[in-house]
């Protein structure tokens, strides 16, 4: 009888540490949110905005890979385009520094820069150099975001663009948005200015409006990816797992190599406890480029492991986060939940 009292309370726990992985989950793609990866809280937190600009002020029209490292090393990964910010949710008090990468620019890495302890946001603007580039119209690879639309944008839409990222970098979201409808004005196929339109809905708590504009985002643009992500998540939300994994799948099969798409898939089918579909996509997505970033899916697979009794397995996913994630505030609970385990305990 002590047995069977015992299974309520452990699949108990485990959803209730699912339902804690979802909620940090929220946010991991949707425009104008943070890394999780970087969702650091040693002292308190800032706000980091990375800006990457030529040396003339210009912004670059391609993809550009923006890492973060601490003294440890890497910390989080963003991908922009155009004078779009990195942003990343940093803790102060520390010192980091900046790689900057991309098919179109030299490589360029900066020196070490400290967030100050009371600050809560902080700009950091890098210069690069532009490099020889193959023709446009050659495939970038392992691209998340770039789709053919967005190479033939008009120069007008593209500046209104720009302008609605820097004022939405700024918090300023009734000009950013004032501009993002001119840019759609201007290129009626802009399905980013329709995906940046979504992410201030959601911001005002309008989710029927930010369903809308991510559907036409993908209307105007059907391999704009970010929007199916986008939608996705706000299914999963919604409970709606079919629907959430069968737009994840659509974006999947257009890039195997998303991340987020993958870490989300993995999410989703925890939630509805498809737990082998579910650990073979974290799997997958360990073997991804900047998986690093969407760590806490190996909180949910040590988690969904120890309640199948496999505590090797489960301290390993464990182990793994900690690897990839050194500084998370969760780091204490998990290595606990290691010890308990060694020690042949339930979690």
């Amino acid at each position: 009888m002590e047995r069977g009292r015992g299974l309520p309370e452990r699949g108990g726990r485990i959803v209730r540490a699912l339902a804690c992985v979802l909620m940090m989950l929220g946010c991991a793609t949707l425009p104008g949110c943070t890394p999780l990866v970087a969702a650091q809280t040693a002292g308190g937190n800032c706000d980091l905005s990375v800006r990457v600009r030529t040396s003339d002020e210009q912004s670059i029209e391609a993809q550009i890979q923006v890492d973060l490292l601490g003294p440890q090393g890497p910390i989080a990964t963003v991908h922009i385009i155009g004078a779009e910010p990195a942003e990343f949710r940093v803790a102060n008090g520390k010192t980091y520094k900046l790689t900057v990468s991309g098919t179109s620019i030299e490589t360029t890495t900066t020196a070490y820069f400290e967030i100050n302890p009371l600050e809560q946001s902080h700009t950091e603007t890098v210069r690069v150099k532009v490099a020889n580039q193959k023709p446009a119209a050659e495939s970038i690879g392992g691209s998340q975001t770039i789709s053919v639309s967005e190479m033939n944008i008009p120069k007008q839409a593209k500046a209104e663009m720009n302008k609605g990222l820097e004022a939405y970098a700024k918090g300023e979201m009734e000009k950013a948005a004032a501009h993002f409808e001119k840019a759609i004005a201007e290129y009626p196929r802009y399905a980013r200015a329709y995906d940046k339109l979504g992410a201030i809905a959601m911001k005002s708590s309008d989710r029927a409006k930010a369903r809308e504009l991510f559907g036409k985002s993908i209307q105007a643009d059907d391999a704009f990816l970010p929007a199916y992500v986008d939608l996705a998540r706000m299914d999963l939300q919604d409970q709606d797992y079919a629907g959430s994994e069968s737009l994840l799948t659509k974006a999947l099969t257009v890039n195997p190599s998303m991340a987020e798409a993958t870490a989300l898939l993995a999410t989703t089918e925890f939630a509805n406890k498809e737990y082998d579909k579910a650990l073979a996509e974290v799997q997958r997505v360990h073997g991804l480029p900047n998986h690093e970033q969407f760590a806490e899916v190996h909180i949910m697979a040590g988690k969904v492991l120890a309640l199948q009794n496999r505590r090797g397995a489960a301290v390993e996913q464990f182990q793994l986060f900690l690897m990839e994630k050194p500084e998370s505030a969760q780091g204490e609970s998990v290595r606990k939940a290691i010890a308990e385990l060694e020690a042949g305990q339930k979690p």
